[in-house]
C-alpha cells in the first residue's frame, strides 16, 4: 500500500463540504490566494511544490491596497470641501467683524463633518466586527476536522484536553471582542468627534485612554488565552509521545513474524494522517489571513485618507479638527491592530495543533 492509495482513503472519509465552501468564499473574496484544495495542497507538499506564487500575491496586495484608496478618496474630499468652507466662514467673518456667524458656520461644519467621519466609522466597526466573527466561524468548522485527524495519529491526550480548550479560547476571544475591545475603539472615536467642537483636552485624553485600554485587553487576552493552549500542548503532545512509543514498540516486539513490518505499516498511516492534517491546517491559515486581509487593507486605507485630509486641512480650518482627523486615522489603525492581534491568536491555535501529533516524536 503507497502512500497515495492511503490519503486517498483518508480523504474520502472526511467531510470537507464545509471547509471546501468558505476556503472558496475566503479566496474570492480576498482575490489575494488563488483557490487552492486540500487535494491540491497534499500533492504540491508532496511533490516539493510552492503552495501559491508569492510574487503575485504582492501584486495582489498593492492592487488592492491603491483601489481602496481611490474608493476612500470621496469621503475625503468631502471633509477637505467642507473645511475649506468652515475655514471661508471664519476669513469672512473676520473681514466683516461678525465673530457670531463665524462661530454658527463653523459649529455646523463641524457638526457635518462628525456626521460623516462617525458613519464611516461606523461601517469600519461593523466591518471588523463581521470579519471576527466569519474568522470564529472557520475556526468552529476547522477543529472538528483536526481534532480527530490528532487523535488518529495517536495524539489522544492531545486531542482530549486540546478541543475544549481552544474552542474556549475561541468563543471567549470573539465575545471580548464583540462586547469589549471593538466598542471601546469605537467609543474613544466618538470622544475624538466631539473633541473637535469643544475646547477642552480632557475629552481628548478619554479617547486616547479608551483606545489604549482595548489594546491592552487585546494583548492580554491573546497572551493568556495562547499560552494556556501551547503550554497544554507541550504536556499533551510528550505523553501522547510516550503512548506512541510504547505502542510501537509492543507492536514490533511482541507481535510474532509480521510485528516489524506492521510497526512500520503503522508509521506510514501516521505520516499520511499528519500529512492530511497539517494540510487542512495550512488550508485554516489561507482562509484567516483572507479574510482578514481586505478588512486591514480597506481600513488601512481610510486611516492613511484620514491623516492626509487631517494635514491637507490644518491651514484652512481650526486645529481640533484636523487634530480629530488625524486622531480618527490613528483609531482606525488601532481597529486594524485589534482585528490583526485576534487573526494571530487564531493562527497560533492552528499551528499548534500542526504541530501536534505522537508519530513526530517517534525513533525508528
Amino acid at each position: 500500500m503507497d502512500y497515495e492509495t492511503i490519503i486517498d482513503g483518508q480523504l474520502e472519509s472526511l467531510d470537507l463540504s464545509e471547509l471546501s465552501k468558505i476556503m472558496a468564499e475566503a479566496t474570492a473574496q480576498g482575490g489575494i490566494f488563488e483557490e487552492m484544495t486540500v487535494d491540491g495542497i497534499i500533492h504540491n507538499l508532496l511533490n516539493g511544490q510552492p503552495l501559491f506564487d508569492s510574487g503575485k500575491v504582492i501584486d495582489n496586495l498593492v492592487n488592492l491596497f491603491f483601489m481602496e484608496v481611490k474608493a476612500s478618496i470621496f469621503l475625503g474630499c468631502e471633509i477637505l470641501a467642507i473645511c475649506i468652507v468652515t475655514g471661508l466662514l471664519s476669513n469672512l467673518s473676520s473681514s466683516f467683524g461678525n465673530k457670531t456667524v463665524s462661530s454658527l458656520g463653523t459649529m455646523v461644519c463641524s457638526f457635518v463633518i462628525i456626521a460623516l467621519c462617525i458613519g464611516n466609522f461606523y461601517q469600519t466597526y461593523d466591518y471588523c466586527r463581521q470579519t471576527m466573527d466569519i474568522m470564529t466561524t472557520s475556526m468552529e468548522i476547522l477543529l472538528p476536522i483536526m481534532i480527530p485527524l490528532l487523535i488518529s495519529m495517536g495524539g489522544v491526550s492531545s486531542g482530549g484536553i486540546m478541543n475544549p480548550v481552544i474552542i474556549g479560547a475561541v468563543t471567549g476571544f470573539n465575545f471580548i471582542m464583540q462586547h469589549l475591545v471593538l466598542p471601546l475603539v469605537f467609543l474613544s472615536a466618538i470622544f475624538i468627534l466631539i473633541n473637535s467642537i469643544t475646547e477642552k483636552d480632557y475629552v481628548k485624553k478619554l479617547s486616547v485612554f479608551l483606545r489604549r485600554a482595548a489594546l491592552f485587553i487585546t494583548g492580554l487576552t491573546v497572551t493568556i488565552f495562547s499560552g494556556i493552549t501551547a503550554i497544554q500542548g507541550i504536556v499533551t503532545k510528550s505523553a501522547d509521545g510516550i503512548l506512541m512509543n510504547t505502542a510501537r514498540f509492543s507492536i514490533n516486539n511482541f507481535v510474532p513474524i509480521v510485528g516489524g513490518f506492521a510497526a512500520d505499516s503503522l508509521d506510514m498511516v501516521i505520516s499520511c494522517i499528519g500529512l492530511i492534517k497539517n494540510a487542512i491546517g495550512v488550508i485554516g491559515i489561507i482562509v484567516i489571513l483572507s479574510l482578514l486581509v481586505i478588512p486591514v487593507v480597506k481600513i488601512l486605507s481610510i486611516a492613511v485618507i484620514y491623516k492626509v485630509i487631517a494635514i491637507a486641512t490644518e491651514p484652512v480650518t481650526t486645529k481640533n479638527i484636523s487634530d480629530s482627523l488625524n486622531e480618527i486615522g490613528t483609531a482606525a489603525i488601532t481597529m486594524t491592530v485589534v482585528l490583526s492581534v485576534g487573526a494571530l491568536m487564531f493562527l497560533i491555535f492552528i499551528t499548534v495543533i500542526m504541530g501536534m501529533g505522537g508519530g513526530s516524536l517517534w525513533k525508528s
